[in-house]
Parts: C-alpha cells; structure tokens; sequence
C-alpha cells in the first residue's frame, strides 16, 4: 500500500534539520497492521527554491536544489530502511505546467535512483507517477533515461488513470506495455493511483460529473478488475476521503467530515472489501472461459482460474460511464469453456451470493446457458 505523497519540505522545514517523528507513527502503524507501505518522494522546498512545494510543483536541475534533494532522499531512505521496500520517484511530473519536462525528470530520476540504491541496495524503485492521458512524456523521458544508463535502476511504471469509463484504460496499458518492452521486459507496470469521487466535486480528477456513493462504487470495481484481468497491481485512491483546506475531497472508502473524523463506511468499502476477499493470488483471469449475452449490449466479461482449474467468470455491461441506477437487466448470457456443477451468482457491491436454482440453465456439453441473468453496469461472478 502507498503511504502517499509528502513533500520534502514536510519533512525538512530547516536546511538539514530532518522532520521524521510524526511519519515514523504511520509507516510503524502501517506494519503492525500487516500492511507492507510503499512512499513517494516529490515535490520541492521553499528552503531551496520557489518551484513550489505540492502538486505540478516544477522540476529543477542539477545545482544546489539538486544537491539539497539528494541529501534528503538518502535521510529517507535511511531512514525507512527495512520498513520501506519501494521508493517512486515524483508525483505526476508531466502535470500541466510541465509536460515538457521529460530531460528534467529523466536527470532527476537517474539521480535519485542512484542515491536511493546506495543507500538501499535491494530497494525497489518506481518511476513516473505519470497523469497524462497519452503516453508521450513516458517515451521521451525513457529515451533520455536509457541513454543515461538509467533503465537498470525501474522496478516498476507508474501511471494514473482517471476516465469517466474505466475500460479505456485497456488500450493504454497495453500500448504503454510495448513502448516500455523496447528497453527492458523485465519492468513492471503498477497503477499507482486512482480512483472516483462519491458526489459532485469542482476540483481534482473527474470533476463535473453528478457521482454518487453507488456509481463511485462501480467505477473503483470495473477500474480494478480490468487491471487485475491484465495482471496488473492496483491502488485504490484514497483510504480516507482527504481535507485540502479549500475542499474535502470525496474519494475515501470512508466518509470524512471537516474536523477529519470518520462518518460511515462508503459502498466502495465493502465493494474493496469483496474484491480483496475473491481475487486472492491463486485467482487469475483466462481467455478460455468466454462469455457471450446480447448484440446490443457491450458487455466486458473475462474467465476466472483458481489453482489452475476454470471457476467460473466474471462480466458487466461497460458501453457507457457506471451510473447510479440500482437496475438490473435480465439476460441470457452463455458461457463456454467448462461446464458448472453448482454455479451461483455473486453480486461484488453487496457482496450477496444467489444460488442459480431459480434461472434456467441448459447443458449442451459444451455451454451454459443462463436465461434472465441478472446484469448490469457493475461487476458479478458466476462462479462454482
């Protein structure tokens, strides 16, 4: 799990005087939960330089804010040693202002990566953090990368997705795979944040759009699940919903109120909570198991394994943006590619599992027909 993003100048208010105490409680917290925390280094410091201190704060280049920086990475890392296993490098370098600065980011990000491996050689580093809805910024900066020497110090790539229809993310990812296979196949690719607002909101990702509890919900769903059918690890934005001082933000699994205190649990909640509990590691996707419904309706479905055996698959209708309508729409939907025994439907938002004995089914030796299955703009299993 990221434990976010803290500014360097969070955690150094005075030249060379390092502010960890009040971070230790959340990294020590963190791993007594079981959770393994991974951590951002970003943003500049007043200290050092005006480029800014938060998000689209701007690059710099070698010099004494670099010198400054580097001082502060190997602090951190030190640090956090044994605590922190994975290091990114920059939030969102490629933000507005600074979608030009590719030679400034692939400088800082060799650089950082070589002051974080000195410290901790068995650190893992991830690069980019990138927001841009192509793919430019990431090629241009891994030319200047690779010709720096720099290829051998990224674990992972990581990028953030923020479209109203989660599926369009498919077709990035498997191009930003390609682009990145040039240099090395060996790097990992890992959605470091996302997510969707519960209401309205007129700042931040995906504004302007009337979400709610229940499409916000579907959307973290149908968004995690394409990532998990590619093999991709997610991160689910945010933990809590977060207070920017001029907005409360509405994307925690729970509900936040002004004086930072929880209210409820959201939907998305327990949505999280009954993705976390099915798709454990010994659960992939398969291209085996194919589901066909309705012409008319555009429907993303995809196999289910588990211990190398086929279970089942899961689908939802994936035309349009979720919406906040509870509906279902009975269809016929057939499944091939093994056959059920004691299948039964499983609603991931509610977390309710149905038996099938109710909708007719007929065996063909080949496929399942299930007639008048419930479908709808959120994902359901039918599994074994």
């Amino acid at each position: 799990a990221s434990i976010g993003i803290f500014s360097w100048s969070m955690l150094e208010p005075e030249e060379g005087v390092y502010n960890f105490e009040w971070l230790d409680e959340h990294v020590d917290g963190l791993i007594a939960e079981g959770i393994k925390p991974w951590m951002c280094l970003c943003y500049g410091n007043p200290i050092y330089s005006e480029h800014g201190h938060d998000l689209n704060a701007k690059l710099f280049p070698d010099g004494p804010i670099m010198d400054g920086w580097l001082r502060y990475v190997k602090a951190a890392v030190k640090r956090y040693k044994g605590k922190v296993t994975m290091w990114e490098v920059w939030n969102e370098p490629d933000g507005r202002k600074n979608l030009d600065s590719y030679p400034l980011y692939a400088n800082l990000f060799v650089r950082t990566a070589k002051a974080i491996r000195e410290v901790d050689p068995d650190a893992k580093i991830a690069a980019f953090g990138s927001c841009s809805p192509d793919r430019e910024y990431i090629r241009q900066a891994m030319e200047l990368i690779a010709a720096a020497g720099g290829v051998p110090y990224i674990d992972y790539i990581t990028y953030h997705a923020y479209w109203p229809t989660p599926e369009i993310i498919v077709p990035y990812v498997k191009q930003l795979r390609k682009d990145i296979d040039k240099y090395s196949t060996s790097i990992g690719l890992l959605q470091g944040e996302t997510g969707c607002p519960g209401q309205l909101e007129y700042g931040h990702a995906m504004n302007g759009i009337e979400w709610n509890e229940y499409s916000q919900a579907k959307w973290d769903m149908r968004q995690a699940l394409v990532h998990f059918s590619m093999g991709i690890p997610y991160s689910f934005f945010t933990m809590v919903d977060l207070n920017y001082g001029w907005m409360l933000q509405s994307f925690g699994l729970i509900r936040m109120n002004g004086q930072k205190t929880p209210v409820y649990k959201r939907p998305k909640f327990y949505a999280v909570q009954n993705i976390t509990s099915i798709f454990t590691p010994d659960m992939k996707a398969v291209d085996d198991v194919k589901v066909e419904g309705p012409e008319n309706l555009r429907m993303t479905s995809y196999g289910l394994q588990k211990n190398g055996k086929n279970v089942g698959c899961m689908l939802w209708l994936s035309g349009n943006r979720p919406t906040s309508s509870l509906e279902r729409t009975p269809m016929d939907v057939t499944v091939s590619g093994m056959q059920f025994t004691d299948p039964v439907y499983v609603d991931m938002l509610t977390g309710k599992v149905h038996d099938l004995k109710g909708v007719e089914k007929t065996v063909d030796g080949v496929a399942t027909v299930f007639k008048g299955l419930p479908v709808w703009d959120s994902p359901v299993l039918v599994v074994e």
